[in-house]
């Protein structure tokens, strides 16, 4: 069963960025697309298959219940969901209408937004694939550790995936043999993630604290394959719990969003790119195709201010016609709207 694919649509990068790192550190295996406008929404949905849509009201040029309305006709079996900061009851009686499945008001928490998005999905619960740590971000993700490090006067800390390999680390702890410990810990993690779901918590977090006559020793997960560990000698950790979970957690949750930038590896995509005998490597966007994206987005918008806002409708319904599905590229050129004759005759030159 190929991954769901979410469409999300904001206009406010950070919000798009926090909707990601939650999906894609949920342990679930999610194919996620964010576009910054209902138009650029519109082209996706005419261009590929799209199973769950995540909008805002407020969005430049259409209004989210517009796009919903327009998604409705263009893929029927695409479910939805809201998310604003402005709810009123006449968008959320016409959202309902619309057959949206849950309408969430910011600040978003985690828990109820990945509940909702399991329960549009109907999912039966597969695991995704964990976020492949990149070479270059290893340095940064290094010194994350080193701040916490100092934070907490620890031996050592150290970030590990779910097969308990060391992926980065500040300090060391040569007298303890950590090898031999991590069978037991990486135990102890799963069973925390078992916890966490039975807790009702969809993005799982969890501290556990190991009291050693030599070391002691907390582990707290980042998502469902990676987890902190901070070491201490002897007994020092045992007065500053509580200041071990606070810096702890905060750490926690900058090495989560530095995961998340990185992208979920898709298998898929990596099989079909890879020659025999080649390493797979984590998939990222691919930022000159992002900027050309982008530049793109900026000519279609500057032509669109200049027409009334019935050509605009008309303009953005012929265009996601006119893209063919399965077709390259994220976005029209504004020579290839002129050239399509989706500008009117005032933009030819």
């Amino acid at each position: 069963m190929s991954a769901p694919r979410i469409l999300l649509v904001d206009d406010q990068r950070s919000d798009s960025r926090s909707y990601r790192s939650r999906l894609e550190l949920s342990g679930r295996a999610y194919t996620v697309i964010d576009v910054p406008s209902g138009e650029e929404a519109l082209l996706e949905l005419n261009r590929s298959s799209i199973d769950l849509v995540i909008t805002g009201l407020r969005l430049p040029g259409i209004s989210g219940l517009e796009l919903l309305e327009k998604v409705r006709q263009l893929s029927p079996k695409a479910r939805a969901l809201v998310i604003t900061a402005h709810p009123s009851k006449e968008a959320r009686a016409r959202a309902e209408e619309l057959g949206v499945v849950a309408f969430l008001e910011k600040p978003l928490e985690t828990s109820p937004f990945l509940e909702a998005v399991e329960r549009a999905l109907e999912l039966s619960g597969e695991a995704g694939a964990p976020v492949q740590v990149l070479e270059e971000e290893k340095p940064r993700m290094a010194e994350r550790l080193i701040q916490l490090r100092r934070e907490l006067g620890a031996d050592a800390t150290y970030l590990l995936d779910d097969q308990g390999r060391i992926v980065v680390r500040a300090g060391d702890l040569t007298d303890l043999d950590l090898e031999a410990a991590v069978h037991s810990l990486m135990s102890a993690f799963s069973a925390g993630l078992k916890v966490s779901s039975l807790l009702g918590s969809l993005l799982p977090a969890n501290f556990q604290y190991f009291d050693g006559d030599s070391h002691d020793i907390y582990l707290t997960n980042i998502g469902a394959f990676y987890a902190l560990l901070i070491a201490y000698r002897g007994r020092q950790a045992a007065g500053q719990m509580g200041s071990v979970v606070h810096y702890g957690s905060r750490a926690a949750n900058d090495l989560l969003a530095a995961l998340s930038s990185m992208g979920v590896v898709e298998q898929e995509v990596l099989e079909e790119s890879n020659e025999p005998g080649e390493e797979n490597s984590a998939v990222v966007v691919d930022e000159q195709t992002q900027i050309a994206f982008e530049v793109d987005a900026a000519d279609l918008e500057a032509a669109a201010e200049q027409l009334e806002h019935e050509e605009v409708d008309s303009y953005w319904e012929d265009a996601a016609q006119s893209t063919p599905r399965g077709g390259e590229g994220d976005a029209l050129t504004f020579e290839q709207a002129r050239k399509l004759g989706l500008l009117g005759d005032e933009f030819d030159s």
